[in-house]
């Protein structure tokens, strides 16, 4: 039926929690998995923070009651490096006040503890029905991107091939939609083992070269960003210098 959602492969969603609390980590990743999906573990805000921003994942649920910096505390640097991943906050019970300072500073949703585990599983899966991951494909405006298969399908009808690192790429780019992505960041994400800092330069290029040289938008001294949507027939972009 047109206009339906792609079923979820609820074995490709990644669910990162943090908590320090060894008992709430072992019940919620339990619950995670319960629901087919894959659960991370971060023990601390310092282990949480570096997780977040140096591995994808589908949806993010931080422990309000963390150390050594709150729950509060990590959403508002995960927000302020422009993670665009979905956040779950777990509250204590009578936190009224504090839901309404995490859905300021970006939560996509606030979890009552003593809630069932059902009830988690459900917002995990209506966050993913909304992210741009849907079944291993990222839907890039009316162009989509088979994350498994590494191709790309646009507009046009057109099937373009990319390498695992252009795909890596382009994901990160069009899970952070229209914010500027850090090079530092693209080349944690995309490029951990590569040290050169021309890398993600170098693979804007090449996926210029294939998709067009507006997928993606440089901000100069930031980083980059996805550009337009859908892809256009590429255009001949000359060699580098």
């Amino acid at each position: 039926m047109p206009g339906r959602p792609a079923p979820l492969d609820q074995s490709t969603i990644r669910v990162l929690v943090i908590t320090g609390d060894p008992a709430t980590a072992s019940r919620l990743a339990d619950t995670v998995r319960l629901g087919g999906y894959l659960a991370e573990r971060a023990h601390d805000s310092r282990d949480g923070l570096a997780r977040a921003l140096t591995r994808l994942h589908d949806v993010v649920v931080i422990d309000r009651e963390l150390a050594p910096e709150s729950g509060l505390h990590l959403l508002r640097r995960l927000r302020r490096a422009q993670l665009a991943t979905p956040v779950v906050m777990l509250m204590p019970p009578g936190s009224s006040a504090d839901q309404v300072a995490c859905l300021r500073l970006g939560a996509a949703a606030c979890h009552d503890k003593r809630a069932a585990p059902e009830e988690l599983r459900a917002r995990v899966r209506a966050l993913c029905r909304r992210s741009p991951f849907r079944a291993g494909v990222m839907q890039l405006g009316a162009a989509q991107v088979d994350l498994t298969r590494r191709v790309v399908t646009c507009v046009d009808g057109r099937h373009v091939q990319l390498t695992r690192q252009e795909t890596a790429l382009l994901s990160v780019l069009g899970a952070a939609r229209s914010q500027v992505v850090s090079r530092a960041r693209l080349n944690a994400l995309v490029f951990p083992d590569r040290h050169a800092k021309s890398i993600v330069d170098t693979y804007v290029y090449y996926l210029r070269r294939k998709l067009g040289r507006d997928v993606v938008q440089t901000v100069r001294s930031v980083g980059y960003r996805l550009g337009s949507v859908p892809f256009r027939d590429p255009e001949p972009l000359r060699e580098p210098a």
